[in-house]
């Protein structure tokens, strides 16, 4: 989905007060902006930082985000896969993050995990992991992309016909590839 961000930084009374307490935080403001197409990225102050759990995330289940994205940790794990929306974290905690930090921003670009993350960025995640996009060239990636499984898929079929070295396969790497081949048409 496409990225709305959230910024925390570390908790300080006296700044606690320049943002809107209660519903009308840069968090909830977030929350209120995802939907089935967006990924909600949130910027923690540590990776055992807590950025939220169940009740929390209750409202983004009710929003049907299309998924959420910290370095930081979550909690309420069991609950959380039950909401039905993937969620990757650097880890879970017991811990409750309000003492450690406070929401400061909504939508302004963020560093998540050493990767800068703006706004309307695509956002990728599997079992092994997430990519950032950058809105800009998603076209052209995706593109990229698409034709590097193509092309992966043909190797696959090529080593269950002819089991052998996979590297024979890769156009690549070998160099030869002849022009009617199918990944002639591809690269």
């Amino acid at each position: 989905g496409r990225a709305v961000t959230l910024q925390f930084v570390p908790q300080r009374p006296d700044i606690q007060a320049d943002k809107p307490p209660g519903g009308n935080s840069p968090e909830y403001e977030a929350f209120e902006l995802c939907g089935p197409n967006e990924c909600l990225v949130m910027s923690s102050v540590g990776p055992w930082e807590s950025v939220g759990g169940d009740i929390k995330f209750l409202r983004l289940k009710q929003r049907e985000i299309g998924g959420l994205v910290t370095d930081g940790s979550v909690r309420d794990t069991d609950e959380l896969l039950n909401y039905g929306f993937p969620v990757f974290s650097y880890s879970t905690t017991p811990r409750q993050g309000p003492a450690a930090m406070q929401p400061w921003a909504c939508n302004v670009v963020i560093n998540c995990g050493g990767v800068a993350v703006r706004p309307g960025d695509a956002i990728i995640g599997d079992q092994d992991g997430v990519v950032v996009v950058p809105a800009k060239v998603v076209d052209k990636v995706y593109s990229i992309a698409h034709g590097r499984e193509v092309i992966e898929e043909i190797v696959k079929e090529e080593l269950t016909k002819n089991p052998g070295p996979p590297g024979k396969y890769y156009p690549f790497l070998s160099g030869a590839i002849k022009l009617d081949s199918p990944l002639a048409k591809l690269l």
